[in-house]
């Protein structure tokens, strides 16, 4: 049995914009985004102390990279 240090998420969409999370085993998260060769960068998170606290960030990266908003279905 292995215990991981980290997990990551990509999401892509077909317009070429990129979402890559980040989730360390230690609380923190790194978020990195492109939307275009105009905007792209790195997304402050804040410590993640829950699971609800991560799906907030997912759900604002989400929304900030893909101008979705809520949850996606």
């Amino acid at each position: 049995m292995s215990n991981p240090d980290s997990i990551g998420i990509h999401v892509s969409s077909p317009h070429e914009a990129e979402l890559l999370v980040v989730l360390y085993r230690g609380g923190w998260a790194d978020v990195d985004y492109i939307v275009s060769i105009d905007d792209a960068g790195v997304i402050p998170a804040p410590a993640m102390s829950s699971v609800h606290a991560f799906a907030v960030l997912l759900d604002t990266c989400m929304a900030r990279v893909f101008g979705l908003n809520g949850a996606i279905e």
